[in-house]
């Protein structure tokens, strides 16, 4: 690898303050740090969507360690590997940087998970003398090659990255006072959630019309400081997430017009059970099998999960399942590209963001090898939107709302999610009636 090529990603080496004229650098120091991704010092692979900040993240680490920790220029390497296919690559460009470099060094591998068995190349550096004097961090925008080798016994986690939840949307774009809260008072568990979402009442105004914001904008970034600045999220914002999502469906060797065929299956029936066959027939889709395929991969993509109903406490993956977008914007993104148009948007799109927000609570601090607690919907004569544990989540979206707009089912806690009723103290039904958007700010 020449050395030269390498250099051109990394214009620091020549000039320290080349970092802070860095465009991904300059929007973050732009927006007063608004959202700040902090990197741990060990050896990570960063794996979420594309167009959600990972590049970002990145640069603005290698902007801190030069500016804040003064660390040599020389001494930190950033690549990209987007447009690479072979992992000899990999090994070629830090063997190149290694031997120039005798200090602890600091390396910033991007986008390489499209790189065919890149793990061997990332292996070999592992298990050699070289990886002893530096950091690691690695990203890349699908799980599909990940699953293959998740590199057991290595010095390396793999942590999904994923768009930032309401929490940190509120801690992020809220008031001092709201934010100052939200810092002190982080929760371990639904009850302690539940409680604190009483506590969250007195900013209920306040939440109420970043949520209205974060309907549209989700946690990407790019979206999110958009709209504040146009009051909507532009057509070119969409552009890039489609052209994004495009790229990653061809490179995972699937057909895009398959993909988005069954994305628009999935929005007609969304919040509802998903019928494979059904979709398959009505876009002209070869089977079913097909159906379930593409889901895996948008799975993978970190562009949807499916969630499997519960009877009698178990999960039941042979019927029919729910499929949501794994973040408001996603929702918003295939709506307007496939022009559907739905009344009734809104409340299937807090739906979504319910079941997301809950999966990545019982989930948070989880590594991407873990196993993962399952969050599902309750099936028997009446059906509960979310059961997980002894708890059962009914999303209510609309001005008027009683504890009967709970299915009569033997749930232990019995909470109703509703559009701005709220009412805890029930000794007769013991339905808790929360406000959607002061819950999930405590999550």
């Amino acid at each position: 690898m020449d050395l030269e090529r390498i250099a051109n990603q990394n214009p620091w080496w020549n000039d320290s303050s080349a970092i802070e004229k860095d465009e991904k650098v300059k929007n973050v120091i732009d927006t007063k740090e608004k959202i700040d991704v902090e990197l741990k010092n060990e050896n990570q692979v960063l794996v979420g969507p594309r167009q959600l900040g990972k590049t970002t993240a990145l640069k603005y680490d290698i902007y801190k360690k030069i500016t804040e920790e003064h660390i040599n220029p020389k001494n930190i390497m950033y690549y990209s590997f987007d447009t690479s296919r072979n992992f000899e690559e990999i090994s070629d460009v830090i063997d190149t940087f290694i031997k120039v470099s005798k200090a602890k060094t600091f390396l910033y591998l991007d986008e390489v998970s499209f790189v065919d068995e890149w793990q061997r190349a990332i292996k070999s550096f592992l298990d050699s003398n070289k990886s002893l004097n530096s950091i690691l961090h690695i990203t890349g925008s699908s799980s599909i090659n990940l699953k293959k080798e998740l590199m057991p016994g290595r010095n390396i986690k793999f942590i999904e990255f994923m768009p930032i939840s309401f929490k940190k949307f509120l801690i992020s774009f809220g008031s001092d006072d709201l934010r100052q809260f939200l810092e002190k008072n982080d929760v371990g568990d639904l009850d302690a959630a539940i409680g604190l979402t009483e506590k969250l009442m007195v900013y209920f105004e306040e939440i109420d019309r970043l949520f209205k914001i974060y309907l549209n904008t989700g946690g990407y970034p790019d979206a999110i400081f958009d709209y504040i600045a146009n009051n909507y999220v532009r057509d070119s914002i969409y552009d890039i997430h489609w052209n994004a999502f495009v790229s990653d469906i061809s490179k995972a060797n699937k057909s895009v017009e398959i993909a988005t065929a069954v994305i628009y299956g999935l929005i007609e029936s969304y919040s509802s059970r998903v019928n494979l066959s059904k979709i398959a027939q009505m876009e002209g889709i070869k089977s079913h099998v097909t159906v379930r395929e593409y889901i895996e991969v948008l799975d993978d993509l970190f562009v949807a999960k499916s969630i499997f109903p519960v009877a009698e406490k178990k999960y039941v993956f042979r019927k029919d399942r729910k499929v949501y977008f794994n973040d408001p914007f996603l929702y918003n993104l295939f709506a307007k590209k496939l022009n559907i148009i739905d009344k009734n948007a809104e409340s299937k799109i807090v739906e979504g963001l319910i079941f997301n927000s809950l999966y990545r609570f019982v989930n948070k601090d989880k590594q991407l090898s873990e196993p993962k607690v399952k969050v599902g919907f309750y099936l028997g004569k009446k059906e509960v939107d979310f059961v997980f544990n002894e708890f059962g989540f009914e999303s209510k979206w609309q001005n008027s709302i009683s504890d009967y707009d709970f299915p009569n089912v033997g749930i232990k806690n019995k909470i109703l999610l509703s559009k701005n009723t709220f009412k805890i103290n029930d000794e007769i039904s013991k339905v808790k009636i929360l406000p959607a958007s002061l819950f999930l700010a405590a999550l």
